[in-house]
């Protein structure tokens, strides 16, 4: 019986952001596109999709390769079905907060050094964007452990992942991790920040890493946050502290037609058969097709925030840069540090014993030459006899 209901049953896995399949099934998340509009649409069965022009069939899109083109029933509009990415899902994504852009994403996950196998700690999961690729670049032998301050977002986060396909290796904890630390300690290689204050995360976020260290990504649209959380990391160890701030610029290429002379030749008259434009007093002049113009687009994203990177050693190096060099070690910077303030003390207490000695002497002197004066002055002495 058991064998005969394995049998019936057909699994059939959830479209995933981090595996591609080449058919669409119930269930799926799909990326719809309609002219440059780009929406989810969850596919399920005995559903439609209503547009203004027309509606479609859930039915008629099952089983159709990703990146088909579907008619509407009464064939007036059109609309293509896209596998989801990463990439797709920031630009389609519904907006519960602000959001990182493929241009930040790309940075964040290149200067973390992520791989497959990572674990990955993040703070402020927000709409979900970054975290569709943390868990790609990490893959299926990694993790991702994500902390929102927020119920409703954590919640609704929780369940987009798992229609995704990537809760196996997303966790979504709902923290303030400002206050109360992360939940994951010793196992972080990576932490990612996008708070209003990560100058309080930072301490917490030491203790999530691996014992090998690893590195820390800020983000902050603020340079005064920047100025803040650089303080932060260098006073907890952090070291090669750097900041970015990506900005793209697309450039749009046009075909730039201008007026021209016309010079009467041969060639230029089977040139411009079709390009010649007459003029109601003279055809001297004519259209020519010349050049394509490309130049940067007006309408291109600007400012979005600044990126700080850092790197914290291994525990191990730390502990051992806080203990005293012991003889033939090098010293550290912290002992090398002690060391300075000690010889420092030890001079000026150097220089207040000379101090000390040197007016003692003056005093003596002194004294020595007023007894002279007295001794050599008759005038004085007989003044000194009959005062007594």
């Amino acid at each position: 019986l058991i064998l005969s209901l394995l049998y019936t049953i057909k699994f059939e896995p959830i479209m995933s952001f981090v595996k591609r399949e080449d058919l669409i099934k119930d269930g799926d998340m799909v990326i719809v596109r309609r002219e440059n509009l780009l929406k989810p649409l969850l596919i399920e069965r005995d559903k439609r999709y209503q547009l203004t022009a027309g509606y479609f069939n859930h039915n008629d899109i099952i089983g159709k390769p990703f990146g088909c083109r579907m008619f509407s029933h009464n064939k007036k509009c059109t609309m293509t079905i896209l596998a989801p990415t990463p990439e797709l899902w920031t630009l389609a994504l519904p907006h519960r907060t602000q959001i990182l852009y493929s241009t930040d994403i790309s940075l964040v996950c290149l200067m973390l050094e992520l791989s497959p196998g990572c674990v990955v700690v993040e703070s402020g999961t927000g709409s979900g964007s970054l975290t569709h690729a943390l868990a790609r670049a990490v893959g299926d032998s990694g993790h991702v452990h994500t902390h929102e301050f927020h119920a409703q977002r954590c919640e609704t986060a929780a369940k987009e992942f798992e229609t995704h396909g990537i809760s196996g290796n997303v966790t979504v904890y709902h923290k303030n991790v400002c206050a109360d630390g992360f939940a994951v300690e010793g196992k972080a290689n990576a932490v990612f920040l996008d708070l209003p204050s990560p100058w309080e995360a930072i301490p917490h976020a030491v203790t999530a890493f691996h014992s090998d260290g690893g590195r820390i990504c800020s983000f902050s649209p603020c340079i005064e946050q920047v100025q803040k959380a650089c303080v932060t990391l260098q006073e907890e160890g952090f070291e090669e502290i750097q900041t970015f701030e990506s900005i793209e610029t697309p450039y749009q290429l046009s075909r730039k037609r201008v007026w021209q002379p016309f010079v009467g030749t041969e060639s230029h008259k089977k040139f411009r058969s079709d390009q010649r434009v007459l003029d109601n007093q003279s055809d001297s002049l004519e259209w020519v097709n010349a050049f394509v113009k490309g130049g940067p687009r007006k309408d291109g994203v600007g400012h979005t925030g600044y990126l700080t990177f850092a790197t914290l050693p291994a525990k191990e190096l730390i502990r051992k840069r806080k203990v005293p060099s012991q003889e033939g070690e090098i010293p550290s910077e912290s002992s090398s540090a002690a060391s300075a303030q000690q010889s420092s003390s030890e001079k000026k207490q150097k220089t207040s014993e000379v101090v000390e000695e040197s007016a003692s002497v003056t005093r003596a002197e002194k004294s020595s030459v007023t007894d002279q004066q007295g001794a050599s002055d008759p005038q004085n002495t007989a003044l000194q006899t009959d005062g007594k």
